[in-house]
């Protein structure tokens, strides 16, 4: 999916005791009529933030401030890792236009080989196919691809955003070091964040026994532990986001609005239901008996709130209160529950 078909919602953190915000909205061009169907919620073409990303927007901040070379990442699957690279990549993108930002997915390979690997990185970078076939010529199609798209922005800084990034071997690792100090010999630097689960703090600490010093001092010099939901005042902060973004941007309804016109002409806010949906999920993650204390993934606590927005047509009227019936049965609708009792019993868990 690219980014011109995306619209992505950003919220900055939002606390109970503190004035709100209005959060910066990402969106596709205005279409003609916005209908249900075309409407970024509908079509989950946006992006949240929850204090978790918000931390991991600090960091990536600091990094590009100071240029540390690179920095970990690492919470347990399903915690909206992904959800938040979309969000820092956007983030940058309005905010920092000058640094060219790239995604790689890293891929799960069964042998080691220094050809697939530039190949994932030149396809980050944007080069498509016919790709070059020797790895020197690869190597050389990077570099030059990456000092055409720094010139076009007049920029110096190359920030490389790795999703999954224990499946990143050691030589993979050597090689992105070497492309490192290529570009640094010609006054660019790479900023490498390692997105990943928690493995990634096991492999940084065997390269910190094994002596590979120069793996841990050039890409995991920082660390930062990436959590889901984890109480009321987290689930406050995505709330308010649907209750002040608008789609489209600037003129368009709050996503509250679009989908409750008749309730927020009330005053009607999810954002006055974030203790009420914690506590709904608490009790069902108890009631089901899950190990350990609740921490809800992104995509679940999404889906709850969608869930409750698309009964807009069913359930809006101007004496709405949204209530704990409402909410039960959006966590129900999320599948949280489910997912987590598979989990649960998978091999190794």
């Amino acid at each position: 999916m690219t980014d011109s078909m995306q619209a992505k919602v950003a919220a900055t953190r939002v606390k109970q005791s503190s004035p709100k915000k209005v959060a910066p909205v990402w969106t596709v061009p205005q279409p003609p009529s916005l209908t249900l169907q075309n409407h970024p919620l509908v079509r989950r073409h946006y992006r949240v933030a929850t204090a978790a990303i918000e931390q991991f927007v600090d960091l990536v901040e600091r990094c590009i401030r100071v240029l540390v070379p690179g920095a970990l990442i690492h919470a347990r699957p399903r915690m909206g890792k992904t959800h938040a690279i979309d969000y820092v990549a956007l983030h940058l993108e309005r905010h920092r236009p000058d640094i060219l930002v790239l995604r790689m997915s890293c891929e799960h390979h069964r042998s080691d080989f220094e050809g697939p690997f530039f190949s994932t990185l030149l396809s980050a970078a944007g080069v498509r196919h016919p790709q070059p076939k020797s790895i020197t010529d690869k190597r050389f199609a990077l570099m030059c691809r990456l000092s055409e798209q720094l010139q076009m922005r007049a920029g110096h800084i190359v920030v490389l955003l790795c999703d999954e990034a224990q499946r990143l071997s050691k030589h993979a690792l050597e090689w992105l070091r070497d492309v490192h100090d290529q570009l640094a010999h010609h006054g660019v630097r790479l900023l490498t964040f390692l997105v990943g689960q928690p493995q990634l703090m096991e492999q940084k600490a065997h390269y910190q026994l094994s002596g590979d010093e120069q793996i841990v001092a050039r890409f995991m010099i920082e660390q930062q532990h990436f959590r889901g939901i984890g109480d009321a005042v987290d689930a406050a902060t995505c709330l308010a986001s649907y209750d002040l973004s608008r789609y489209p941007e600037n003129t368009g309804k709050t996503f509250t609005e679009f989908f409750y016109p008749r309730a927020c002409e009330k005053g009607l806010l999810l954002e006055q239901s974030a203790g009420m949906l914690w506590n709904t999920f608490v009790n069902v993650h108890a009631g089901a008996q899950l190990a350990g204390p609740a921490e809800i993934p992104m995509d679940y606590f999404t889906r709850a709130v969608e869930s409750v927005l698309l009964q807009g047509a069913q359930w809006d009227t101007q004496d709405l209160e949204l209530g704990v019936a409402h909410w039960e049965r959006a966590v129900k609708e999320s599948g949280y529950v489910a997912a987590q009792q598979t989990v649960s019993v998978m091999p190794g868990q």
